[in-house]
């Protein structure tokens, strides 16, 4: 069974290490956190050890022969794999592709596009191609269009010299490799994603080593904040109250999100995490995060589900706000029986509609102090320098009714980044066609909102 990551530490410490360890979940911030927290309790146990990190697409093979060849020095050895994918079975492609897709839609640096083309890699050998065929032949052995990235994530493998997995035989190496055990001093470290059940890597994995499991349930989740906060609060020898933690989650949106009991979604736990420590950097060491200080300094997220809503939509998440709105209207619909479904569906046209305004404003703004807004921002730079004079520009101007929290504003830069003004302008204009049809009697609301979505779906590839 998987150990709890305590355990795992204190086994560490003990100087019983285990020889191999896996660290995934459904959380990528819970994941880092305990991958991280697990290689410096190694470090810290031994400073000796001789530390070899590999980057996401590195040939499993040549990691695996190094697991199991000693060092020409001895002494004790840790191997780093920030991503491995080995033990994801061929019935499994088609989610393992969606996956790279999601990741390689959602990157903003190199690294982040090598790891999502280190995802593809092994879906092309788990289909048995590879890069010296075709985009056309690639596609059709995946059974996937190439209207959508794959053109443009092939191209980026065959630049960085990658070659495809070895499918299967992956899984088959890394089982040989844990089961016969590697060189002596050898520790072999690995990080993925979603752990998989049922898996037989998954199991030799724990019977000759640990697997950590970091995944972030709804229920799980306030918890989960709330000790990453004060572990965040003690380092920096900062208290932070409850009462400011209660309210923190109900500025950040967060109680509203969880009590929508037609969601499935768990909120996302770096950007309130990243929140806390802009507090406890402000209030300095020995300081104390406050209720009165939460409600000072942090702008409250208004809008509950419709917020939700509207942000699938900038993320270009269409699907999800597809479902999204069919769930809101469902739930509108049981709350009113009598109002016409036009008018339940006509009532989220506004959820857009802001979020095109927003997205015209900050190409606005950009133009309006020469900022260049094709070029990524990462977070924590636009969160310094531009956050606040934004979020005052879009009040300003009326766009919104007070100043958005850096976390979301960050996604609608990012969101506006890849479009013109002329084609939000165009995408305003068509929700106001909407509207007027719905209520002239044109085409059901139901049928035309969800046509609206879907062909963002095929602007934004």
């Amino acid at each position: 069974m998987p150990k709890p990551l305590p355990a795992v530490l204190q086994q560490i410490d003990k100087g019983n290490t285990p020889r191999v360890l896996l660290v995934g979940g459904s959380s990528e911030f819970l994941s880092e956190q305990a991958f991280h927290a697990i290689r410096d309790a190694i470090v810290a146990k031994n400073p000796a050890v001789a530390v070899e990190t590999y980057e996401p697409g590195t040939e499993l093979a040549s990691i695996l022969d190094s697991y199991r060849t000693g060092s020409l020095f001895g002494g004790a050895r840790l191997l780093i794999v920030s991503e491995v994918n080995a033990f994801v079975s061929a019935k499994e492609i088609a989610s393992l592709y969606d996956k790279a897709v999601a990741d390689w839609k959602g990157a903003k640096t190199d690294r982040k596009r090598a790891s999502s083309s280190a995802k593809l890699l092994h879906v092309l050998g788990l289909a048995g191609v590879d890069l010296d065929m075709t985009d056309r032949q690639i596609a059709d052995a995946l059974g996937v269009s190439l209207e959508g990235p794959l053109a443009d994530m092939l191209a980026f493998c065959r630049v960085t010299g990658k070659k495809a997995g070895r499918g299967e035989d992956d899984a088959a190496l890394l089982m040989e490799a844990i089961a016969r055990g590697g060189a002596p001093g050898a520790l072999l470290l690995m990080r993925t994603g979603e752990v998989p059940r049922d898996s037989a890597t998954i199991e030799l994995i724990d019977k000759h080593g640990a697997v950590v499991v970091a995944d972030l349930t709804r229920d799980g989740f306030v918890a989960a904040l709330d000790g990453a906060i004060q572990a965040a609060a003690a380092e920096a020898d900062v208290k932070f109250d409850a009462n400011a933690l209660a309210r923190l989650r109900q500025r950040l949106g967060f109680e509203r999100m969880l009590a929508d009991k037609f969601s499935k979604d768990v909120p996302e736990l770096r950007g309130a995490v990243s929140e806390a420590e802009r507090l406890i950097t402000l209030v300095g060491s020995g300081g104390r995060v406050t209720a009165e200080l939460v409600e000072r300094e942090v702008a409250s997220i208004e809008g509950g589900a419709r917020y939700e809503l509207g942000s699938l939509f900038t993320e270009g998440k269409m699907l999800e706000a597809i479902a999204k709105l069919r769930d809101l209207v469902a739930q509108g619909r049981r709350e009113d029986a009598k109002m016409p479904v036009e008018m339940h569906y006509g009532r989220f046209l506004f959820a857009f509609a802001d979020e095109i305004r927003q997205m015209i404003g900050i190409h606005s703004f950009a133009r309006a102090h020469n900022v260049n807004l094709r070029a990524p921002v990462q977070y924590n730079r636009f969160k310094d320098a531009l956050a606040d004079r934004v979020g005052d520009y879009l009040k300003m101007n009326g766009l919104v009714r007070q100043r958005p929290h850096p976390f979301p504003l960050h996604k609608k830069w990012e969101a506006a980044r890849h479009f013109t003004e002329g084609e939000l302008f165009r995408a305003l204009s068509d929700v106001a066609d909407l509207d007027i049809q719905r209520k002239s009697g044109g085409l059901p609301a139901d049928l035309a909102m969800e046509t609206f979505l879907l062909q963002r779906v095929r602007q934004s590839r």
